[in-house]
């Protein structure tokens, strides 16, 4: 019996160890199909791709991702996929790709990517640009870039220093040559600029940069409204073997603006090249929304094969078609049909942009509350949705997605400083000084930051002793700094002190002054001494920089007591 037992108890023992046994092996084998899956589908990613079969690419990618989020190739080729698609989405993806594997290439294109959907004063860019500057300085890549930000904020003498810089590190490289003749092409001065044009089109018949030098042509044509050489250039391009769908597509501008009887034919040539090509189809589709077509968009895209039109940024391009119509209840029904997978925050957002230009706000409301959460999931897809706020004029909703992305993304400072762009366009005293609270809770020991904090919350009457304290700190690190002497000056006078707070403020020069922004409070000081003939000087003065609502009231108090 006792053996049968001990039989027993060995084979219990045994049938525990293969239970246990097994259940380790199918633990550790997990993770390591996971990666054969996760490699398998990239491998086949890859593939797709070589076969120009986007779809199913993307498909693949998507499944890649799914098994390992923080697959930095993978990450990559969505971003690259998505900026050659010109997709809204690209910006997130390259703020992954940086956010994973933060190389200098990596936030080179990152910067590269924000300043092609952003708009003036592209703070992404800037302040990515900014991070990176210190080793930027021997990179090629970096000044390029550098030198598209400056021309975009009209600094043509900046933009031609980068491209200088890039020519020295890369003397042999004769693009950059051919960038400085671009850049000069926009010149006020019509010399440089006509020489420049003749340098241009001196290299369209160098084997190596003659489809550049006409991209650069035709551009400038179009822009001195130059038809006639627009056309010649556009066409000369397009016999090029190294020309690209895109340039087929700036073709039909130039023809649309020559008003030419070709081009119908040439935009049907164009969806028929298209065929099945999900970039290609892109890139047709926003020429259409542009260009005064967004009702060919949608007829043409009626004939392309269901899996096609679902598949992203289709979808996207077809709603901004119907935006662009204001047939809000057209895309309400295409939206309600469909669901967009990873791009889901998107269509929600659309969706409530239908409805709330249908005066349905109530819906409207709830379905971007859904938005907003379906974004949350990574701040990326937070700066993509604030990013569409911005462009329909939706302040309110920007502004609480900035707030969200100052809370998710605390590192980054451009949310901040949009947030106080725009309050200090709008007159939004209490907006600022909640800005200045963030930037000195991210850096407690910034003088700037200390400054500001207390001006606004001694215009606002807000925590006076902590702001009176702030503007003491602050004279204290720099009695020479005009700014932080007015603030102290303004706290004194807030205490009662307004006669100490003069005295302050006189030792400063006429011409630190003069300056709008300290003639604000040396007019209030004199106003307050008594000493009104000379205030009305600096009230003049004051009238001439952008003041606070806080600010005007202080100063028109003063005048008609004056």
């Amino acid at each position: 019996m006792n053996n049968e037992n001990g039989r027993k108890r060995i084979w219990f023992v045994a049938a525990v160890a293969l239970v246990l046994v097994l259940g380790a092996a199918v633990c550790l084998g997990r993770p390591a199909y996971r990666r054969y899956k996760e490699r398998r589908s990239f491998t086949q990613a890859r593939a797709f791709l070589a076969k120009g079969d986007y779809r199913n690419a993307v498909l693949c990618l998507r499944q890649t991702l799914s098994l390992n989020p923080a697959n930095v190739p993978a990450v990559r080729l969505m971003a690259d996929l998505a900026a050659e698609a010109q997709s809204p989405v690209a910006l997130a993806w390259r703020r992954r790709v940086a956010e994973l594997a933060p190389t200098l290439d990596n936030k080179i294109l990152l910067a590269a990517t924000a300043l092609r959907v952003e708009k003036t004063p592209f703070p992404i860019t800037t302040q990515t640009l900014d991070e990176i500057r210190p080793a930027g300085g021997t990179n090629t890549a970096y000044h390029l870039v550098a030198s598209q930000l400056a021309l975009r904020l009209n600094h043509l003498a900046d933009a031609e220093t980068h491209l200088q810089a890039a020519a020295r590190l890369e003397p042999t490289n004769r693009l950059h040559q051919l960038n400085l003749a671009t850049l000069r092409l926009q010149s006020k001065n019509p010399d440089p600029a006509a020489a420049a044009r003749q340098e241009l089109t001196a290299l369209t018949s160098d084997p190596a940069l003659d489809q550049y030098a006409l991209r650069s042509l035709v551009a400038d044509s179009l822009m001195r409204r130059q038809w006639a050489d627009a056309e010649t250039f556009s066409r000369q391009l397009l016999t090029n073997s190294r020309a690209q769908f895109a340039d087929r597509v700036q073709h039909l501008t130039v023809l649309q603006a020559a008003q030419s009887p070709e081009l119908a034919a040439a935009l049907a040539e164009l969806e028929q090249r298209a065929g099945t090509n999900i970039i290609q189809i892109a890139q047709l589709l926003i020429w259409l929304n542009t260009h005064e077509r967004a009702a060919h968009a949608l007829t043409w895209l009626a004939t392309l094969p269901a899996v096609t039109k679902s598949t992203p940024p289709i979808p996207l391009f077809e709603a901004d078609a119907c935006i662009t119509l204001r047939d809000w209840a057209e895309l309400e029904s295409r939206l309600q049909a469909e669901r967009w997978g990873d791009q889901e925050f998107l269509r929600q957002a659309l969706l409530a942009r239908a409805l709330r230009e249908q005066r349905r706000h109530d819906v409207a409301n709830a379905v971007w509350a859904r938005a907003v959460v379906a974004a949350s999931a990574r701040p990326e897809l937070l700066v993509a949705l604030a990013q569409l706020a911005s462009s329909w004029g939706w302040d309110t909703e920007t502004e609480a997605l900035l707030w969200a992305l100052v809370k998710r993304a605390p590192r980054e400072q451009w949310p901040l400083q949009s947030l106080q762009r725009g309050y200090m366009a709008k007159g939004n005293t209490a907006g600022l000084y909640r800005v200045y609270q963030a930037l000195l809770e991210h850096d407690p020991q910034s003088v700037v930051a200390k400054n500001n904090v207390a001006a606004s919350a001694l215009l606002l009457q807000r925590d006076l002793h902590r702001a009176a304290s702030l503007a003491r700190e602050v004279y204290d690190a720099d009695k020479t700094n005009a700014i932080f002497v007015s603030t102290y000056a303004f706290a004194l006078h807030v205490q009662g002190k307004s006669a100490e707070g003069l005295k302050l403020m006189q030792t400063l020069t006429d011409a630190e002054l003069q300056r709008p922004e300290i003639a604000t409070y040396y007019a209030l000081l004199l106003s307050t001494a008594g000493e009104r003939d000379k205030a009305k000087t600096f009230f003049d003065a004051a009238e001439k920089g952008q003041m606070l609502p806080e600010e005007r009231k202080l100063l028109a108090e003063a005048q008609r007591q004056n």
